[in-house]
């Protein structure tokens, strides 16, 4: 089978090449239909071979690629990832609907609380999860002597990321050094806030005994499972398994302070539950398989 790989531009070439390495009989290509425009004269002139287009990235009012699939009657598979349910709530709520489009769609997610929220605007999303690179399998993990805590801020939208958080915990705890991966510049940063930029993740996590994850809306969070991985304590502002979930500002203090304390005391340990969580559950092939199962799956089967 042919099958075509469309939407985030980022994810997307590297599933179609995971999927490509993990199944060789049958074909995956990624388009990039909404960046590219030689990529949607490709997409358009391989339509008739085309059996399946998967979409990494979803959308309930459809637009380019995903109308060319409707008309050529293609099968359709459509994952939601994160940003992109925002949006297909707000297409809900402006009535920018097609009804041909869900229909003749398979939705999935990658987290529960997605599917969750799909169900507000009457999307029946399976779960599903992908990954498209290994996480770090750390055999010997140590506590850095240093009270250091690292947070990914992303440069297109920092404060949707939680740059503010940042920066208002950094003046709150000013012995403790505050790294940002991702954002390279941000007016009145505080002394004791690193921004990074583009780094060595790998490393970084090494040297820091806290990782923050704070989005505004959120997906599934690799970096969530890259610092599980590593045994550092993660807060972020969705439940999740081996995280210190926090509700509020005021939570997130009161809990920093904690880990702070028991740290300085030498009684903080290295979170070995997590790091087994993520060695025995997010094998990449487990998920690459089930991926397939689904997109190969005879539109007949039931």
């Amino acid at each position: 089978m042919n099958i075509a790989v469309i939407g985030n531009n980022y994810f997307g070439p590297k599933i179609a090449k995971e999927l490509q390495r993990y199944d060789s009989l049958n074909i995956y290509i990624y388009y990039d239909t909404n960046g590219k425009t030689s990529d949607k004269i490709k997409f358009l002139i391989n339509i008739f071979k085309i059996d399946v287009v998967y979409s990494f990235s979803a959308s309930i009012s459809g637009g380019g690629a995903l109308n060319i699939a409707l008309k050529f009657n293609k099968k359709i598979i459509q994952h939601f990832i994160g940003s992109d349910v925002l949006s297909a709530i707000e297409d809900f709520n402006n009535k920018k609907i097609n009804y041909d489009l869900i229909n003749r769609s398979q939705y999935l997610c990658i987290e529960q609380h997605l599917q969750e929220e799909l169900k507000t605007i009457n999307i029946n999303a399976i779960t599903k999860l992908i990954i498209v690179a290994e996480l770090p399998k750390v055999k010997h993990p140590k506590l850095p002597e240093s009270f250091v805590v690292l947070a990914y801020i992303g440069n297109n939208n920092p404060i949707f990321y939680g740059i503010n958080t940042i920066i208002k915990l950094a003046n709150d705890f000013k012995e403790i050094e505050f790294r940002v991966a991702g954002l390279k510049n941000y007016p009145n940063i505080p002394s004791n806030v690193k921004l990074l930029g583009w780094v060595d993740m790998n490393k970084e996590y090494q040297n820091s005994v806290v990782h923050i994850r704070m989005p505004q809306h959120d997906g599934l969070g690799f970096s969530v499972l890259e610092a599980l991985s590593y045994g550092l304590v993660v807060f972020r502002n969705y439940n999740s398994p081996h995280v210190n979930y926090f509700k509020n500002y005021d939570d997130l203090v009161m809990q920093m302070r904690e880990v702070k304390n028991a740290f300085n005391k030498g009684k903080l340990e290295i979170n070995y539950d997590a790091i087994n969580f993520i060695e025995n559950k997010y094998k990449k092939e487990f998920f690459l398989k089930d991926i397939i199962n689904i997109l190969l799956k005879d539109n007949n089967d039931s």
